[in-house]
């Protein structure tokens, strides 16, 4: 369908990528590409100095693309003191005045039709898009209802509850603001139902590119296990360490050929200790395609968190034999076992990875009956049909702002 270009202002935590080292880079990087294709697309960000600039492809798709640097300040005090006042830790901490400033000035400037706030904790810079008529979108990647960050020291479960009831109130606020929440799946629909957000909710999955060509599902000989996330994600870390110590030493005792390869960036040292015996911790690397390419099957323990993940969908868009959680598999609506072989307890994550690890034809039909089904379902086009969908709606004429 043919639909009248729209400016899409864009706040996100972070620079969008199509190439980002974890899921939400990339997502709302492939998502802002694909939309530039066919409307204005401005994005303001918080930069983080370490990272390189943004990809220039996706600089030049966009009219606006906004960087903002943090400010130097005393970041572990600010946080706690913030939090004393009800103000969730992520939220002090990506509180930047020059941001609200610039959007306030980009707002009138630029005039957008829509505004997207990627991820609650932009949704404290709603205030300065005041005049500003354009309906407010808010994409909720996760609805965890609270922040997954392990907290430390003698205070910590106090740390922790204070920084839940936060967050719970803070979520709740930032969708009262707004004209529409998306989330990517029914859980998290329901999450944020429990809170008593009345805003209206759409489920909109996300999508993966789909590369020409599927990486071989078989994988190289020795087989071996692959998990693949970035460890700034608590859940990472948390199936990093269930996968490592409790789920291959089983698998492994049946085949002792085999081995566990961890790839991620900012494995913390926890993850970093699970070296050794069959298994290796690499970090970040350049890229993670000879990985896969490598890998015999791609686990995803996943048990904390919620959205969807972007790493099973693009192993499943590779060919790649998938073992993954309910909850790793939220939102993919897969038919059957042919696509995607999912673990509902400890026992059945062993027996899988055994049975896969040693027959080659079964990685080969699932990983074949993956890309098959990836094809037909995980393409960015469907999903971004139903953001301009979602927009054309908020703007009908007789729709209130």
């Amino acid at each position: 369908m043919t639909r009248r270009a729209l400016r899409i202002l864009f706040l996100l935590p972070f620079a969008p990528r199509l190439e980002g080292r974890h899921g939400g880079a990339r997502a709302t990087g492939q998502l802002i590409a694909g939309l530039a294709q066919r409307h204005e697309v401005a994005a303001v960000y918080l930069a983080d100095p370490a990272e390189p600039p943004l990809e220039e492809e996706l600089r030049d798709l966009c009219a606006v693309v906004e960087p903002v640097a943090p400010r130097e300040r005393h970041r572990r005090l600010r946080p706690k003191l913030a939090l004393l006042r009800g103000i969730p830790t992520w939220a002090s901490e990506v509180a930047e005045p020059a941001f609200e400033k610039r959007v306030r000035e980009l707002s009138g400037e630029w005039a957008p039709d829509v505004v997207q706030v990627e991820y609650p904790v932009m949704g404290q810079y709603l205030t300065a898009l005041k005049g500003s008529s354009a309906p407010r979108v808010l994409v909720d990647h996760e609805a965890s209802l609270r922040d997954l960050r392990t907290w430390h020291g003698p205070l910590a479960p106090l740390t922790r509850a204070l920084d839940t009831r936060a967050w719970r109130r803070f979520e709740r606020r930032v969708a009262a603001h707004v004209q529409a929440v998306v989330v990517f799946t029914e859980r998290d629909r329901r999450a944020l139902e429990s809170l008593g957000v009345g805003t209206p909710i759409a489920t909109v999955p996300l999508g993966v590119p789909l590369p020409e060509e599927a990486l071989d599902p078989v994988g190289s000989e020795p087989p071996g296990v692959l998990f693949v996330g970035s460890f700034g994600h608590p859940p990472n870390t948390d199936a990093a360490l269930w996968l490592a110590g409790e789920l291959f030493p089983p698998v492994r005792e049946l085949h002792p050929e085999a081995r566990l390869t961890i790839v991620g960036p900012s494995p913390p040292p926890e993850v970093l200790a699970l070296a050794g015996n069959g298994v290796s911790v690499t970090g970040e690397v350049p890229d993670v395609t000879p990985y896969l390419d490598d890998a015999a099957v791609v686990a995803a323990p996943l048990r904390i968190g919620g959205g969807m993940r972007v790493k099973v969908l693009e192993a499943m868009a590779a060919g790649k034999a998938v073992v993954a959680t309910p909850l790793a598999a939220e939102g993919l609506d897969a038919e059957g076992a042919s696509q995607l072989w999912i673990a509902e307890m400890e026992e059945d994550f062993h027996s899988a990875l055994m049975v896969l690890l040693g027959d080659a034809g079964a990685r080969e039909a699932l990983g074949t009956g993956a890309r098959r089904w990836a094809t037909e379902h995980l393409g960015w086009e469907r999903s971004i049909a139903r953001y301009e969908a979602l927009y054309e709606e908020l703007l009908a004429p007789g729709r209130g702002r």
